[in-house]
């Protein structure tokens, strides 16, 4: 622990006046060294980039996503888009019903198993997704121009060592 990661007394307000800090001023402790700090910030700046790019064409985080998975594989369940996106089964559910009553994607229910749906996209949801491609794929030459393509792939790598070892970890 440094003396960053020590609290700072509180003022006391019956002996202080308060003042608005400068930006130079603000101390965010161990904030510096949290990843999750810098993994937020960069996903909104990263996010609202890819927004811009998309235009009248903008949709819910996720849809480039689910849309991609379903579009490469016609007959893939809904545990396995939650998988490969990495998002939870409610916000995967959430975005496929929104996207069948958008007509862009079908779910079938399995006749073997009743209790599985798997999506395939229509004409509507492929020229979308095509669509958002395009635009995702202007996004990373933005974000590989920004950091070059060395920085860019090892951030990547990182990224997916981070997701694929830190949930194995035992708690302490």
């Amino acid at each position: 622990m440094t003396a960053t990661d020590r609290a700072r007394p509180i003022s006391n307000p019956k002996t202080s006046t308060p003042r608005r800090l400068a930006e130079d001023e603000i101390d965010i402790g161990m904030l510096d060294r949290f990843v999750g700090t810098y993994l937020r910030a960069a996903y909104e700046a990263s996010y609202a980039d890819f927004e811009a790019l998309l235009g009248d064409n903008a949709v819910p985080p996720g849809y480039l996503s689910i849309l991609t998975l379903i579009a490469h594989n016609p007959g893939i369940s809904q545990t396995q888009i939650g998988r490969k996106a990495h998002r939870d089964k409610s916000a995967v559910t959430k975005a496929l019903r929104r996207m069948e009553d958008e007509g862009l994607i079908r779910r079938t229910r399995l006749d073997d198993d009743r209790r599985t749906y798997v999506s395939e996209v229509t004409e509507k949801g492929a020229e979308l997704q095509a669509k958002l491609q395009d635009k995702a794929l202007l996004h990373v030459s933005r974000l590989t121009e920004i950091i070059g393509h060395e920085r860019h792939a090892m951030l990547l790598e990182t990224l997916r060592d981070i997701i694929e070892n830190l949930p194995a970890r035992p708690e302490p």
